[in-house]
Formats: C-alpha cells, sequence, structure tokens
C-alpha cells in the first residue's frame, strides 16, 4: 500500500513551514521514526533560509530542489516533477504537508499519484476569499489528504460542512505554537515602537495602495519598525519619516521584536496566532482570515481606507489547542493510522 519504511517524508517551503515542521519532526524522532526533509527553496535559498533551521534545530534538510521564485505554475510544475523524483526513491511511510504555499499543493499532488499516504498540517483553514492562490491550495490539498489535522475548531467545523469523512479529521491545535513554548523570549528591546510586515501582494504590489498604508503608519503615535520583505522594498518611492525599515529577521529576533512591541500590523497568517498567543494587539491588513480563533484574541480585520485603531484585548486564558502538545497529538494518532493501515 506505501512504503514499509519507517520513514515520514516533509515537505518545507518557507518561513510558516519551518516554523510548523520543527515540533512534529523532533517529536516523531523522540519516537525513532526517521524524517526526510525535501525543502523545496521556494521562497528563499538556503542561505536566507538557513537561520531558521538552526534556530528551530531543524536537521540539515535531505533534498535542496532549488526551485525559488517564479509564476505560480512555474512553482507548482517545477517542485512537482522535482518531489515525485524523491519519492519514488525514498518511497516514504507517509508525506507530511504544511499550510499552503505551493510546493505543499505540489507535494500532495506528487504523493496522491504514488499512492502514498498525505497528512496536511494546518488542513481545514478557509479564507473563502478565492482570490488568494493560498486559499485554492488549501482546499485542493485538503480533498487528496489522508488525514487532516486542524489548528481551531472552525477549521473541523468547514470541513465537515464541505462533507468530509469526519474519520480523516483531527482537531490538534498548532505547531507553531508548539514552537513557541520551545524558545527564549526574555530578550528585551528598549524602544517604544509598532511592529510591522507586509508582503501580500495585494498591499505592495500597486506602488499607489502600498503608500497608502505606509502614510497611515507613518501617522501613528508610536515608531514603526518594519522588516523589509524584498518585494516591499522594490516599491518603495516615499519617504516616511516615522517609519524604519529593517533587514528580515530570524525566527527568535522576530518573536522577541513581536513581544516586546505595544502592537503589530501584518497581512501574514502565521503572525495573527503568533500575537495572539503572545497578547500583542494586531491589525491585520485583509478582509478575511482563516484563523478565526484569533478575532477573539486581540485580532481585528482592517479596511486600508478606515482608521488604523488597535483593540487593546488582554487575555489570561489558553486554550488546549495552543498548549503546546499539538505535535504529541499528531504523532499518536499517525501512529494508530499506521497501525490501522498495516
Amino acid at each position: 500500500m506505501f512504503g514499509e519504511t519507517n520513514t515520514y517524508a516533509h515537505i518545507v517551503a518557507a518561513r510558516p513551514n519551518f516554523i510548523k515542521a520543527a515540533p512534529l519532526i523532533e517529536e516523531l524522532s523522540n519516537k525513532g521514526y526517521n524524517n526526510i526533509i525535501i525543502h523545496t527553496n521556494q521562497h528563499y535559498d538556503y542561505k536566507m533560509s538557513k537561520i531558521f533551521f538552526q534556530e528551530l534545530d531543524i536537521p540539515e534538510p535531505n533534498y535542496h530542489l532549488g526551485i525559488k521564485s517564479g509564476t505560480h505554475a512555474q512553482q507548482t510544475g517545477n517542485s512537482l516533477i522535482e518531489i515525485e523524483k524523491v519519492l519514488l526513491k525514498k518511497q516514504p511511510k507517509a508525506l507530511i504537508v504544511y499550510g499552503d504555499v505551493n510546493s505543499t499543493l505540489a507535494g500532495a499532488l506528487a504523493a496522491v499519484k504514488l499512492h502514498i499516504p498525505i497528512f496536511h498540517i494546518e488542513s481545514g483553514c478557509r479564507s473563502f476569499d478565492k482570490k488568494m492562490p493560498e486559499e485554492i491550495n488549501r482546499i485542493l490539498i485538503d480533498n487528496i489528504s489522508d488525514l487532516l489535522f486542524c489548528t481551531e475548531q472552525s477549521a473541523c467545523d468547514n470541513l465537515i460542512n464541505e462533507g468530509f469523512n469526519k474519520n480523516k479529521i483531527k482537531l490538534v491545535g498548532n505547531t507553531a505554537i508548539d514552537t513557541l513554548y520551545k524558545v527564549n523570549l526574555n530578550k528585551t528591546i528598549n524602544k517604544d515602537y509598532y511592529l510591522c510586515t507586509l508582503h501580500r501582494p495585494f498591499n505592495v504590489d500597486n506602488k499607489d495602495i502600498l503608500h497608502k498604508i505606509l502614510s497611515k503608519l507613518n501617522k501613528l503615535d508610536k515608531k514603526i519598525t518594519i522588516p523589509a520583505h524584498p518585494r516591499l522594498k522594490n516599491n518603495l518611492n516615499h519617504t516616511y519619516n516615522n517609519i524604519e525599515f529593517i533587514e528580515p529577521l530570524g525566527y527568535l529576533d522576530f518573536i522577541n521584536y513581536l513581544k516586546c512591541s505595544k502592537g503589530a500590523i501584518s497581512d501574514s497568517g502565521g503572525i495573527q496566532c503568533e500575537a495572539s498567543f503572545l497578547n500583542v494587539p494586531l491589525l491585520t491588513l485583509r478582509p478575511t482570515t482563516e484563523h478565526l480563533v484569533t478575532l477573539e484574541r486581540g485580532n481585528t480585520l482592517v479596511n486600508i481606507d478606515k482608521d488604523f485603531i488597535f483593540q487593546k484585548t488582554q487575555h489570561t486564558d489558553t486554550p488546549f489547542i495552543w498548549d503546546g502538545n499539538t505535535s504529541k497529538r499528531i504523532v499518536n494518532i499517525i501512529e494508530s493510522y499506521d497501525t490501522q493501515n498495516s
């Protein structure tokens, strides 16, 4: 049926994947399983992403596919070709894929055609905005996956409403939060600031829209610190006296910057969960979110034509889905699946 080896393959491509994969790879290793890490290099060459592997203690990838940037078709197609070669060679027991990037979709497509089981981490998330390529990827990946690991109840509900087999749907929590439990967050950044990240094409590819956003940020009551994504840097054509553009940050530095900030502004998905867990008020510059739980914990969706106003809600409770044990739950379910299908 599938590989009889004691080996699981993992597809990683970009920052969010590394953060989600690290604790699960560690937990599988602790249980005596082998891990094959396939890094497609979709968003970074290894020199740029190496710091994440070092800081998160992820083993050196077994394969670097060198896909890098390109159109959606180029990234997905090239990743599909190269991932298939690795899967044919290694024949893992199953393929574990993370999130919603193009490499995740390519990995799932390669595996399903080779009859290799697919386990999707962060399944069921829906923004219900099909203009976002990630939304298309999520839907397709879920439809060909064998186990659907959900970060929150709303994701389970989405899958049930879409008619998925309930036995495949597993509410386990967020492995990215597992990673937060493992890092040292004692660093102090001695300045008064808001942290901002922008990378979505609909916010940064149009210079007029980008200028509108940055002009609003420039008027806020604290200095804005922006680790500048290359896409944003390339589209800057004004100066802003209240905004400090800095180089991209590694994971540990970024999380410390986030924790020490007075608030954050972003269009990212992962930062919504990180900020909510850390009790940092967040303005999400998107019309929709796939992480509904964060809307109850300090995350506010913002229309860029409206005022940027933080909702400073504080929470003392931690939901079980953020208890740091998600990876343990996932491995227990995987072992039960293997027993039933051996």
